[in-house]
């Protein structure tokens, strides 16, 4: 089974990115930030993931500056993609709507004035998941880095990951699935191992493996839950425990998370009468507000509407 059905679950309530204007800047220094966001001459408009070791970083830009050299970062594959219909050149090459970011750096030319979303995927990150899907070791040269990487599919894709993050602050764990969706995505299309066949069907998780990974969920509800925390209870790494989760349950790590919050939201709501604000948090909803636009789209009430009607 493919990844390919798990874009099904990008699609969500669609936001716009917010504000346009900001002044130079200098980030304090994290591990965990791309360069490119320290080292450029104005800061992005809002980025997600941007002092956490999160799988895929997220950042929103829009600029008036005609010229912007882009540094070059070797721990991160990056793309962009151009959200205005401005038009865009990288090293004297036209860009398309989606551009891949060089490890060495580049120079970008915009007409003004320009927005664009990058998508920051850790190095590291992909080897592993090209170590698991080809059985091969990735080096910076496997992969290829395009100004201009033709075809609507990919655009669509992150434009429906654009718009599910713009719309709220998506999760740690949301945030992994992507990033592994993303991963086999960039590796088929761009990289020289993407002509192979990948690895075949996973195989279902034994059944002590899924009730380690489910007591984990119970017990962890409440939290910002990680991946790699989930595939670390059913012992095994973080793509061969999504591919194998999703063959046996039917659906991703992160589908199976949000329908237990919203059961436990349930439960709650039916027997108590605890503020929603505290539900929410009980629940590992980040606010009364996530709480509420989750449980709607799942229930087709809002939590308040729901209580009334279960308890007359």
């Amino acid at each position: 089974m493919k990844f390919e059905d798990a874009w099904k679950e990008i699609d969500g309530k669609r936001g716009d990115d917010g504000g346009a204007g900001f002044a130079s800047w200098r980030a304090s220094y994290s591990p965990h930030m791309p360069r490119y966001w320290r080292d450029h001459l104005i800061a992005p408009v809002r980025t997600i993931g941007a002092a956490t070791a999160t799988s895929l970083k997220m950042s929103y830009w829009f600029s008036t500056i005609e010229d912007s050299p882009q540094e070059g970062d070797p721990a991160f594959v990056s793309a962009s993609l151009r959200t205005s219909p401005a038009t865009a050149w990288r090293d004297a090459a036209p860009s398309g709507l989606v551009s891949m970011l060089p490890f060495e750096g580049a120079q970008w030319r915009f007409e003004q004035p320009v927005s664009f979303v990058q998508f920051h995927l850790p190095f590291d990150l992909m080897g592993m998941v090209c170590a698991s899907l080809f059985g091969r070791e990735l080096t910076h040269d496997h992969l290829r880095m395009p100004a201009d990487v033709p075809g609507a599919q990919l655009c669509r894709r992150l434009d429906r990951i654009r718009h599910r993050a713009s719309a709220s602050e998506p999760t740690n764990l949301l945030l992994d699935s992507w990033a592994l969706i993303l991963a086999e995505t960039f590796l088929r299309r761009l990289s020289s191992h993407g002509e192979r066949n990948g690895h075949g069907p996973f195989g279902k998780l034994p059944a002590r493996g899924i009730a380690r990974v489910v007591d984990y969920i119970e017990d962890g509800i409440d939290q910002d839950l990680r991946l790699s925390s989930l595939a670390a209870a059913a012992g095994m790494s973080v793509y061969h425990f999504a591919r194998r989760f999703q063959e046996t349950v039917g659906i991703s790590p992160y589908s199976y998370v949000l329908v237990r919050r919203i059961e436990r939201a349930r439960a709650l709501l039916r027997r108590n009468d605890e503020r929603l604000v505290d539900i929410a948090l009980a629940c590992g909803f980040s606010s009364q507000a996530h709480l509420t636009t989750v449980f709607r789209q799942c229930v087709g009430v809002t939590p308040g509407e729901y209580r009334r009607r279960v308890r007359g």
